[in-house]
């Protein structure tokens, strides 16, 4: 082999690991953008938004489940560092989508907040508030908010208050609620949620992986032609 074939294996052998030490360092930062799915049940219907066996389009009716899925960044700074209590995070959210039924509202990048409350003996809470959904209009009024709120009054779940990677588990909490508010004043969905759980990351991790990897691979081939 020549001298300028060998320098062109070497070089594409050092681009390779290179990008895939780049790759591992590069990933967890990704990885900041932390989804959850949830999952549960409508309890009541307020105000003008209800509709007797409504399935959510034509207006709420009771029973009717619930589904949704958000993307936080868990690198959002806490607003109060000085407080080991109370963590509390403005427009983390990435983006939101709920379903009601057959209906539909979602959120992009806004005004919201989530907060990890760590008083031991007291309580401990988990809320996200977001404002600024999008949807149909239901018997005339739009969706505006949404919210998640679990609470254990004898504060041992959280271990402090920042924001949690993984999904607070449910059967920690004593309550939980959601509801999604609608212009207006008393228009309301709400109920309990039933599940909160990850996304697989690893599967956008893997899918990276493999593009990079190609890319690298389709390099290496050109290289090889132009010798």
């Amino acid at each position: 082999m020549s001298n300028f074939k060998q320098s062109i294996c070497l070089r594409s052998v050092s681009l390779t690991v290179g990008a895939l030490g780049f790759l591992c360092m590069a990933m967890p930062t990704q990885a900041a953008n932390v989804p959850f799915n949830f999952s549960g049940s409508v309890a009541e219907v307020h105000g003008g938004v209800f509709t007797s066996g409504g399935s959510g389009v034509n207006g709420f009716g009771s029973a009717l489940p619930v589904t949704g899925s958000f993307t936080f960044n868990s690198g959002t700074a806490d607003v109060l560092p000085g407080d080991p209590m109370w963590g509390l995070y403005a427009n983390p959210i990435q983006n939101m989508t709920v379903q009601v039924g057959n209906y539909t509202a979602s959120f992009s990048p806004g005004s919201s907040v989530m907060q990890v409350i760590k008083n031991p003996g007291l309580g401990d809470t988990f809320k996200v508030t977001l404002n600024g959904f999008s949807g149909s209009t239901v018997n005339g009024l739009t969706p505006t908010t949404f919210e998640m709120e679990l609470v254990n009054p004898n504060g041992n779940v959280f271990t402090n208050d920042h924001l949690p990677t993984t999904p607070p588990s449910l059967s920690s909490f004593a309550s939980n609620q959601w509801r999604l508010v609608f212009s207006g004043v008393g228009n309301r969905v709400q109920g309990a949620l039933t599940s909160l759980v990850p996304l697989p990351a690893a599967v956008w991790l893997f899918g990276a992986g493999l593009i990079a990897l190609v890319g690298l691979g389709s390099r290496g081939l050109a290289s090889r032609k132009d010798s």
